[in-house]
């Protein structure tokens, strides 16, 4: 099969047993037999194969205890740099939108406006519990909503969120010193 059989396959599986804030990214592929072309990867190595593939925003596959897949981002170069920024996006629009298919078509009133404000915060909320958000917020604008609109049976929510990055560029300072030499043999103290 082709990466992106892989890809997608592999995303389902994390959405489901990890949720779709994680990304696919340094997991672990089942039944990959071979690559046809070998990308070279080192995780200390700046000038490896695959960290040239991933600075031009191009995903790849390394062998390092099975084949995963190594990569985070999108050729996206403003909001959704991360493939999980975008499944981030996807799943809320689509979920949040979801939840209000009772509310079609009910009287709109400012208390149903205000039932279904609540219900998506609450949502934003769990999420941002269950750590698949840093943050979100609901709200009802009077600019977006006229007279003319409400009238009509329009009405506009607004939402926003931070969602979660993957933790892509960690790096680690070692330093050498003589410090540990004093408290480690002052436990002899005499003998």
């Amino acid at each position: 099969f082709p990466a992106p059989a892989y890809a997608c396959g592999l995303r389902a599986y994390i959405d489901h047993e990890q949720g779709w804030h994680k990304s696919l990214s340094n997991v672990p592929v089942k039944n990959v037999l071979g690559m046809s072309r070998h990308v070279f990867w080192s995780l200390q190595a700046e000038d490896s194969d695959a960290n040239s593939l991933n600075n031009k925003e191009i995903t790849t596959i390394i062998r390092r205890n099975g084949f995963r897949f190594w990569g985070n981002r999108t050729p996206e170069t403003n909001a959704y740099i991360f493939e999980v920024y975008t499944r981030t996006a996807q799943v809320l629009a689509d979920s949040i939108a979801e939840a209000q298919f009772e509310t079609i078509d009910s009287p709109l009133t400012p208390a149903n406006v205000k039932d279904v404000i609540s219900a998506i915060r609450a949502k934003l909320d769990s999420l941002v519990t269950a750590g698949k958000l840093i943050g979100a917020e609901c709200w009802y604008d009077v600019v977006d909503n006229s007279t003319t609109d409400l009238r009509q049976g329009r009405v506009r929510i607004r939402y926003k969120y931070t969602p979660v990055p993957p933790l892509e560029d960690m790096e680690l300072y070692q330093s050498f010193t003589d410090e540990f030499f004093g408290p480690a043999f002052a436990v002899l103290g005499g003998a």
